[in-house]
């Protein structure tokens, strides 16, 4: 953005609060370099205690596909 125009204007054309704007314009960075990496889980894995099978059977049968039943 530049330093002279309206913000305000600039942000309900990218469809954002006028707050977020000015922070994206006075921070210089994008909003991706604004996030950083988390190394905990936010959820329980469904597959770690089953993990080691399931490897095992795709190696012996590689031309299995993941698939979602549609249930979850």
């Amino acid at each position: 953005m530049s330093k002279h125009g309206h913000i305000g204007q600039a942000a309900m054309k990218a469809g954002m609060d006028r707050k977020t704007a000015r922070k994206y314009a006075d921070g210089g960075k994008l909003p991706s370099e604004l996030t950083t990496r988390r190394d905990w889980r936010t959820r329980v894995d469904p597959f770690e205690e089953h993990w080691q099978e399931v490897v095992e059977r795709l190696a012996l049968a590689p031309e299995l596909e993941a698939k979602c039943n549609g249930v979850g």
